[in-house]
């Protein structure tokens, strides 16, 4: 018998766990980002290939969220809107744990570092 968290888990469905597991990974790539650039070797995926993925789901996950909303107006019955407001719930969490992660490269990036 599955666990509860991973039952909730399966109910976000299969395209919003791969949305929601890639913008874990990018945020646990986070503090790997210096602000500079490397183009051989691992430090790739850090330097050049997170930050543009990060971008990218900057902007997926609020369309997910309001298509998500969308669908939950249509939704057939109280157990499914259940589902899809959990989905709310889980994106925006997920959303801002990845800002926060990346605000220290975000503002390396544009030369606004206030601690320096």
């Amino acid at each position: 018998m599955p666990s509860s968290i991973t039952t909730r888990l399966l109910e976000l469905g299969p395209l919003r766990i791969c949305l929601l597991g890639a913008a874990i990974f990018v945020t646990v790539l986070a503090p790997l980002a210096d602000g500079s650039v490397h183009i051989r070797d691992w430090r790739l995926l850090p330097s050049v290939i997170a930050p543009a993925v990060m971008m990218m789901l900057m902007f997926a996950i609020p369309l997910d969220i309001t298509m998500t909303r969308v669908f939950m107006a249509d939704a057939p019955n109280e157990q499914a809107r259940l589902r899809l407001k959990r989905a709310i719930w889980c994106d925006p969490l997920v959303l801002a744990l990845m800002a926060l992660a990346w605000t220290p490269f975000i503002l390396k990036v544009i030369d606004f570092w206030p601690f320096a």
